[in-house]
């Protein structure tokens, strides 16, 4: 559980999803409840229970667990600052291509810059179990029925000449369409971070890489009815 928990953690998870970032923005130490990770989908299918998952963590190297065993944290903290600043660099790219593995993607958009991560999400399904509640967050509402990717750039510039450059005016309906990921969140909103919000009842695969010479992404599906919860395979390097 400690990889899939430290995916969890990371930048783009953190950049991409708002409901980790909360906890760790109102602790003052960054820290999140071990009982809230204990919840997640995943990783209640690993282990039995928050003090199991605690000691299982205690052997990572991106996290630390509190004495108590209730707490989880990066090693590197992550701020507000930091969220804003990766958030400036990420493009979410919609109407991609039909053929778009992780390598012919990482092949259009760096392109134009060097791309550092790429994140594939698929639409969410619902599954039949009532009306999806309380799905207020911003990029759920604008993303999660659509096939997108999140696309992590080394620089500002970067991902602003994505923008520019790869955006098909031409086919607007169906053509290649590339935003930046904060000014999608700017466009109303009152100030969320994108991600779930609660009761997720759907699917969703993410792939993610950051390794351009990565010659393969796991993808994963499964129901996602932990609150904000987004399901992955850890296959990121370091950050």
């Amino acid at each position: 559980p400690s990889r899939q928990v430290e995916y969890y953690f990371s930048d783009i998870n953190l950049a991409t999803t708002e409901h980790l970032m909360r906890f760790i923005s109102k602790d003052p130490e960054g820290y999140v409840p071990m009982s809230v990770v204990a919840s997640f989908k995943k990783i209640k299918a690993l282990v039995q229970n928050s003090s199991m998952l605690a000691s299982a963590l205690r052997t990572s190297s991106k996290l630390v667990v509190s004495e108590d065993g209730n707490r989880v944290k990066r090693v590197q903290p992550f701020t507000e600052s930091d969220l804003e600043e990766l958030q400036a660099r990420i493009v979410v790219a919609e109407n991609l291509p039909d053929d778009h593995c992780y390598q012919n993607l990482m092949k259009i958009f760096s392109s134009v810059g060097s791309v550092k991560t790429i994140r594939t999400c698929y639409p969410q399904t619902p599954n039949g179990s009532g009306p999806v509640t309380n799905r207020s967050a911003k990029l759920d509402m604008l993303f999660a029925n659509k096939l997108h990717a999140f696309v992590e750039y080394e620089t500002i510039e970067d991902a602003e000449k994505a923008i520019v450059v790869l955006n098909d005016e031409r086919n607007w309906r169906s053509g290649l369409r590339v935003r930046l990921l904060n000014s999608c969140m700017a466009k109303g909103g009152k100030g969320k971070k994108g991600g779930h919000e609660t009761d997720v009842h759907g699917e969703e695969d993410v792939s993610t890489s950051d390794q351009p010479n990565d010659k393969h992404s796991e993808e994963t599906s499964q129901p996602s009815d932990a609150i904000g919860e987004h399901v992955s395979e850890e296959s990121t390097g370091d950050t």
